[in-house]
């Protein structure tokens, strides 16, 4: 395993406030499995990035994450594809926070393709 990987799953699971029970892998979802969504991915997202000094470069919010209230928005999704697709993101992973700290700077083509591989 990488040697980044423990300090970043100790950010992680700090504060997230994961439980230590709980398995945390690079391919898991920040949204989808620690169910950090909304303000409170921003928040984190900030704290990160302060945290291990990493440049933001092209760092989108709403490319990885929804805000808040769009929940409401998925009641309508199952009417319009258009829709959907335009609620779809990309979901950023435990190892995408990993390569960001390699690479000190948000570089989402970078950091998308190495978590691929």
């Amino acid at each position: 395993m990488d040697k980044l990987w423990p300090e970043v799953e100790a950010f992680v699971r700090k504060e997230a406030g994961v439980s230590a029970r709980k398995l945390i892998t690079p391919l898991t979802s920040l949204e989808d499995d620690l169910d950090i969504t909304g303000d409170d991915a921003g928040e984190f997202m900030v704290r990160f990035f302060e945290h291990f000094r990493i440049e933001v470069g092209d760092y989108d919010f709403n490319r990885y994450f929804l805000t808040e209230g769009s929940g409401v928005a998925l009641l309508f999704t199952m009417f319009s594809k258009k829709r959907r697709e335009s609620l779809k993101r990309v979901p950023l992973t435990v190892g995408m926070l990993v390569n960001a700290v390699r690479l000190k700077r948000w570089d989402s083509s970078q950091i998308e393709l190495l978590h691929d591989t």
